[in-house]
């Protein structure tokens, strides 16, 4: 074996020729024979064991060794045909996917960017599924969680007939088992079926049913007064005042039924106030199911209702009660009080009113400064983005109030002032209307407003004009399905 070796070394002494680009300068003979020797010429490929030095061995030889030359190389990952061979294992390697990168970067990086965005799908979709489906029906028993669940899944594929369905089922079977029908969960379920109808734009039949679950609620309160109690009536009442307000906001979605929607609204404020009533008589360690903020709420839904119908006096009288019920300052009484000075800004003065137009705006700046002087005295660790942005609105709102006055330095000031902490708290709506309201103060003061609000108007009438004149994309003449030809010009 030995003389065979050196047999095999002397003829590889004798016969070593240069290999190509292997070196780009002249070496002696000697150095280049002991390279051709010692290492291999091109890198990729490892040393070979072989009995004959001129052929160079295949990845799949079977002498081929095991600790490959090339580090992304695994050269134990092939098969004797060529064709790669992993196993799950291998997957969690990083040679493995440094591997894939060396033979094709192209294709691994494509593959790894729907790797990213498969994977970033599959968590929103568990996320979604989590928020909507899970917590929705966490609280159910199974029987009945799994017909609201059916409801989700038909709703989300656009089958609203199997999602009313669904519903339906789950409502009769949550009777069928017992359920209490003046639980939160029961109450809530017969809320979503009506959401469907509102969805769809059929808010008649939404208020429908409402009415009739509110007519439910109410009749088995009345028959188990005694076994409910006064925490157990609050606690029902509450549901149903909540099904009488999302009646209120239908029936202002629907056109023309503001008259129903004030009368819904004010039962909901009427009976709120038996239950501010009820509540105060309760001893401090019992459960007091209402919050300040509940009952707040009500009133503002009828404040808001007036409001929209231009009745600021009963607005503010509604905002103001609202506010009463907060023993403490809180952030949702710079709200209020913001509210309570729009409306008096607002507010027409009647022919028989002694109140000129500028005391009625001095009455309104004060409720606003009152709004300020509470966001103040609330500790910087319970504030809110509703005091930052109710201070924002009460600044604007004495901006125009100087600015009706025409006190433009004082307007400029106050506009200035919610255009810079609109600035600091990233409130983009309160940073704009600032931004406009000082561009318009200035305006009037040069005693260009008017003359450049005249042109705007024109140029937006002639927009318009431009706009309707353009029947088909490009401005082109609308197409006509007429047979008759137009007559040709002479």
């Amino acid at each position: 074996m030995n003389a065979s070796r050196s047999a095999i070394a002397s003829f590889a002494r004798t016969h070593a020729t240069r290999p190509p680009n292997s070196i780009t300068q002249s070496t002696p003979r000697c150095l280049l024979c002991r390279n051709a020797i010692t290492s291999p010429v091109r890198s990729q490929w490892p040393r070979s064991t072989l009995q004959t030095p001129f052929k160079r061995p295949f990845h799949g030889s079977p002498h081929l060794s095991k600790k490959g030359y090339n580090p992304h190389v695994n050269l134990g990952r092939f098969q004797s045909d060529g064709k790669r061979k992993y196993v799950m294992a291998d997957l969690l390697k990083l040679e493995t996917y440094k591997e894939a990168y060396h033979d094709s970067p192209g294709q691994f990086i494509l593959a790894g960017v729907f790797a990213i965005v498969a994977f970033t799908s599959v968590g929103l979709f568990g996320v979604w599924a989590y928020y909507t489906v899970f917590i929705k029906t966490h609280k159910y028993p199974d029987t009945v969680a799994r017909h609201i669940r059916r409801a989700i899944w038909s709703e989300q594929r656009g089958d609203m007939e199997e999602c009313i369905k669904s519903y339906q089922r789950a409502i009769v079977t949550a009777e069928m088992i017992g359920m209490d029908p003046l639980s939160d969960e029961v109450t809530g379920l017969k809320i979503w079926y009506a959401e469907l109808a509102e969805k769809a734009k059929l808010y008649y039949k939404a208020i429908a049913y409402l009415e009739k679950v509110r007519s439910e609620m109410l009749e088995l309160i009345q028959k188990r007064e005694e076994e409910l109690g006064a925490v157990g009536k609050l606690r029902g009442m509450k549901r149903v005042i909540g099904v009488a307000t999302k009646m209120g906001e239908l029936y202002q979605m629907d056109k023309g039924m503001d008259v129903e929607a004030e009368k819904v609204l004010e039962w909901s404020v009427t009976e709120t106030l038996k239950m501010v009533e009820l509540q105060s008589r309760l001893k401090p360690e019992e459960e007091h199911p209402w919050t300040a903020e509940e009952f707040a709420a009500v009133f503002e839904n009828m404040a808001s209702f007036y409001e929209k119908t231009d009745r600021f006096d009963y607005a503010s009288t509604l905002y103001l009660q609202a506010a009463g019920i907060f023993s403490s300052p809180s952030c949702h009484m710079v709200t209020l009080m913001n509210n309570i000075g729009a409306c008096n800004m607002q507010r027409p003065l009647p022919v028989s009113e002694p109140m000129d137009r500028t005391t009625q705006l001095d009455a309104a700046k004060k409720w606003l400064l009152k709004a300020l002087d509470i966001a103040r005295a609330i500790k910087k660790s319970a504030k809110t983005e509703e005091c930052d942005q109710g201070c924002v609105v009460a600044l604007h709102n004495i901006g125009e109030i100087e600015e009706q006055l025409e006190n433009w330095d004082e307007a400029k000031s106050k506009y200035s002032e919610a255009e810079s902490l609109s600035y600091a708290i990233s409130y983009v709506e309160g940073y704009q209307n600032a931004a406009i309201a000082l561009q318009r103060v200035q305006e009037k003061r040069a005693g260009v407003y008017h003359q450049n609000k005249q042109a705007e108007e024109k140029d937006n009438e002639e927009n318009d004009r431009r706009e309707n004149e353009k029947r088909t994309p490009g401005g082109l003449p609308a197409i006509s399905f007429d047979a008759s030809r137009p007559k040709e010009r002479n």
